[in-house]
């Protein structure tokens, strides 16, 4: 598991934390000018790099929250969530080995003056390379630095936006994606819903066109604004890692979250303090230990264990509003996928006939918006596979984790969980 405090310590003192094995993931002269870059705009970007799990359980934007809700500076915050040796086109940036990261960004606070950053850079990290190809990690990070301190980050986005989808036309003109081609335009689970994606494309084309011939980018970004709050149509659940090794990690992970909350919680000094952040301190602590076991041995409900998390890092973060002498407003987490950390806004999601508005972190909306499948946070129920959400397991089903409801504490002892 990564060390907090000490990425803390690195963002606050240099802004970069490069972990053990990912100092080759940038040459050094692309770091010389990303740091660069960031002291001449005087910017609130800091980056987190470390190496993702092997089984794909933590993920970097769940790292970056814990790191800003540990003492982690206000600004920008670039992390890595998976990396993936995969064959064929790439849909994010690459190392220098040609393997594939999926970034993680999360934003507390102005950058330029701008709260949302996180599209554009996730625009130009995705499609800024050659001709609309993503670019390497290094080029990518120094260009999104740069353009943010001229003050040009959203007209690189759009150009970069612009060449992508150039890009996946010329891909689908060679006949890539329509006869079982690899591309960023092909759907790993194809249905029904294809022709409507399919339809969508043809008006976002058509819309460009008119937008060349009109002279504006307004009506484009519109009506992209317009197709990112259409329904996606969510997979079914599958299951393609072992889950034992899964489940036991989700254990520990929930322990280790608990232990740490109580120790901040034992050094807290809170004098001036906001007294209401504090008793919802001790209020997510003590619900949080309720999840655990008594015997640190025993096998742990991979739902209750992510419970736990999720509380644990509300009670982080109302020891910081208490500490900040702030009123603490909880976080509201990945409907999808809580362990993935904070949601960005609410998307329509259907499965099964159900449709729901629910919040989504930007990882998951940049796969379901290239027809990938998202990670969803998934259980074994009698023997089958099922999305939590689908599951009888409450509280967690109905509300999301938070994320349709957020007073867990409330609900937990309302109903308790079963």
């Amino acid at each position: 598991m990564a060390d907090v405090d000490a990425i803390v310590e690195d963002l606050t003192s240099t802004g970069v934390h490069l972990g053990p094995g990912t100092q080759t993931w940038l040459s050094d002269k692309q770091l010389e000018a990303f740091e660069q870059a960031v002291r001449a705009g005087d910017l609130p970007v800091h980056l987190v790099l470390v190496q993702p799990a092997e089984d794909g359980i933590t993920a970097g934007d769940d790292l970056l929250v814990r790191v800003h809700d540990a003492g982690g500076p206000e600004g920008l915050y670039i992390g890595v969530n998976n990396v993936w040796d995969l064959d064929g086109p790439a849909y994010h940036a690459t190392l220098p080995d040609d393997r594939q990261v999926n970034v993680a960004l999360q934003q507390w606070g102005p950058v330029q003056g701008n709260t949302d950053v996180v599209r554009d850079v996730d625009a130009v990290l995705s499609g800024g390379g050659t001709d609309g190809r993503p670019p390497t990690l290094g080029d990518g990070l120094v260009t999104v630095a740069e353009a943010l301190a001229s003050g040009d980050l959203a007209a690189v986005a759009d150009e970069a936006r612009d060449a992508q989808q150039a890009a996946r036309e010329a891909d689908a003109a060679d006949g890539n994606g329509q006869s079982g081609g690899t591309t960023g335009t092909t759907t790993p689970y194809a249905d029904e819903n294809d022709t409507g994606d399919a339809v969508l494309g043809g008006v976002i084309l058509l819309t460009l066109l008119l937008g060349a011939v009109l002279g504006t980018r307004a009506l484009v970004r519109r009506l992209r604004d317009r197709a990112s709050t259409r329904a996606f149509t969510l997979p079914d659940s599958v299951l393609d890692r072992v889950r034992e090794a899964g489940d036991a990690d989700l254990a520990r992970r929930a322990r280790a979250a608990v232990l740490a909350l109580g120790e901040r919680i034992d050094a807290a000094d809170l004098d001036g303090s906001d007294a209401a952040a504090w008793t919802a301190t001790l209020d997510h602590y003590d619900a949080a230990g309720r999840l655990l076991p008594d015997d640190p041995t025993a096998d742990m409900d991979p739902l209750d264990a992510v419970g736990a998390v999720v509380l644990a890092g509300r009670g982080e973060e109302a020891l910081a509003a208490a500490r900040r002498g702030r009123t603490f407003t909880p976080s509201t987490r990945c409907f999808l996928n809580p362990l993935h950390g904070r949601a960005t806004r609410d998307h329509a999601l259907e499965h099964a006939s159900r449709r729901v508005d629910a919040p989504i972190c930007a990882t998951c909306r940049r796969d379901l918006e290239a027809g990938r499948r998202p990670d969803i946070l998934d259980v074994v129920v009698r023997g089958r596979p099922e999305h939590y959400f689908e599951t009888d397991r409450e509280p967690w089903a109905s509300t999301g984790f938070g994320a349709l409801e957020p007073d867990l504490v409330r609900r937990l002892h309302r109903g308790g969980r079963r």
